[in-house]
């Protein structure tokens, strides 16, 4: 799609099971030929989010959901595929994350905004907007 925001094409990611072997522990399963136990948390997912859309991603736990997200945020790197991302990512990735409770809620939205990649003028410049986004 030409106007996509984002565009995730055969994205895949693997995880490896268990804890790291030692130089010992390698060698005795390679020796027994032994192959670690591997999940897939993405099979080879693809699709196009156009500009000005919005997505909902809705799955029973162990489905991928936040394997997902942290691709698109570039905190984890995909298997295989790509996400191609257009403009700017910002994500919460956990629900509370990144609410300080020693601080105001003005002080929160801009260390929020901050996070999220703003400068201070643009989280001031949209304060009314973010607030009354929040519903706070």
């Amino acid at each position: 799609m030409a106007d996509a925001a984002v565009a995730i094409r055969g994205l895949s990611k693997r995880y490896v099971l268990g804890q790291l072997d030692s130089g010992f522990g390698l060698i005795r399963r390679r020796i027994r030929r032994q192959e670690r136990a591997t999940i897939w948390a993405l099979r080879d997912v693809t699709f196009d989010v156009a500009e000005g859309e919005a997505i909902a991603i809705i799955g029973r736990n162990g489905a991928g959901k936040s394997t997902l997200l942290k691709i698109l945020s570039r905190i984890t790197e995909p298997t295989s595929g790509y996400a191609d991302i257009r403009g700017r990512v910002g994500s919460l990735l956990e629900v509370g994350t990144g609410f300080h409770g020693d601080l105001t809620g003005r002080e929160n939205v801009f260390l929020n905004g901050t996070i999220l990649g703003m400068r201070r003028a643009e989280v001031a410049r949209n304060f009314d907007d973010i607030v009354e986004f929040s519903g706070v």
